[in-house]
């Protein structure tokens, strides 16, 4: 089943998958889910707060705004840990006075 999630991505689950919520999409409703965690650092790469609600990074990223709203957590950097694999830093970086996600520079060593 392929479902697009809202977010620019489509999301590629199994036929027989079991689907839920309220519109009837929601991948976690079966039993296989696992979830990837999402972790939000503030600028001295201190965990702020700590989620496997989002179901891609693209929401992960759009949710920002939100963790910012929470008090004075000040998100900057979103760390990701999927299931099986190393946890990463994504690309990117959050400023709060703009409400914006920009990608983070790349060295010129890379």
């Amino acid at each position: 089943m392929i479902i697009d999630c809202g977010y620019e991505e489509t999301h590629i689950y199994p036929d027989d998958w079991i689907f839920g919520g309220a519109n009837g999409l929601d991948p976690r409703a079966d039993p296989r889910w696992q979830p990837t965690t999402y972790e939000y650092l503030d600028q001295f790469a201190q965990s702020v707060h700590v989620t496997q609600t989002p179901l891609c990074d693209e929401e992960a990223l759009d949710e920002f705004t939100k963790v910012s709203s929470f008090g004075n957590l000040r998100p900057i950097y979103l760390q990701v840990k999927r299931p099986g694999e190393e946890e990463q830093l994504l690309p990117f970086s959050y400023e709060e006075s703009t409400d914006t996600v920009y990608p983070m520079e790349q060295s010129s060593n890379d």
